[in-house]
């Protein structure tokens, strides 16, 4: 794929708020989540270590999945009526984690990608999901791709954000194996269920 090399270590931008409307969060059975922006094919499941390079856009949480669908199906599909692309681009290279042993690609982070972001996270705290107990979220959100073994991508690189997925992680109670549950296209075409 175009743009992808292997790397090293580097930076970030901007803020904006938004919030949709309150829903009644569901008694169902609670799963973990996390929801993200593949920036390379994505098969509809994987192993725990074989992720596809990604955008965390909310890190790993527990709800219900039809709450999570229907909270994140309200703000992306308001989303998607601003049909042009959303894209970013790379910008410095840095190693997160407290060893500082993550080595990731940092993305601009412009306007629409952080009323995006604090969109999401507003429509899970109204289903009940805590957010406030969230790390590297609002103003400490730093768009990234973590490299995966060799795999990330090159300083410069454009990077379509055009569609957002919720993954499972530990579908059928299995933490070793990743499932891609849901994505929501932001150019204005029906979502679509990953079939399981």
């Amino acid at each position: 794929m175009a743009g992808l090399r292997a790397g090293v270590p580097g930076r970030r931008a901007g803020l904006s708020p938004v919030g949709p409307a309150r829903t009644q969060p569901d008694a169902g059975p609670r799963t973990r989540w996390c929801v993200v922006t593949f920036v390379e094919p994505a098969p509809a499941e994987f192993g725990r270590e074989a992720w596809p390079l990604h955008l965390t856009w909310v890190p790993p949480f527990d709800a219900a999945e039809d709450d999570v669908v229907r909270a994140l199906t309200q703000v992306l599909t308001a989303s998607s009526e601003d049909r042009s692309a959303l894209e970013t681009q790379t910008v410095g290279e840095a190693w997160f984690g407290r060893r500082r042993e993550v080595r990731v690609t940092e993305l601009a982070r412009t306007e629409r990608i952080d009323v995006l972001h604090r969109a999401m996270l507003a429509a899970l705290a109204d289903t009940g999901v805590d957010v406030r107990a969230m790390r590297h979220v609002r103003d400490a959100f730093r768009p990234h791709v973590s490299a995966q073994g060799e795999r990330t991508l090159a300083l410069g690189t454009v990077v379509d954000l055009g569609e957002v997925a919720l993954v499972a992680m530990r579908p059928d109670g299995d933490a070793r194996r990743r499932r891609v549950v849901r994505r929501w296209p932001l150019d204005g075409t029906e979502p679509s269920a990953d079939v399981r």
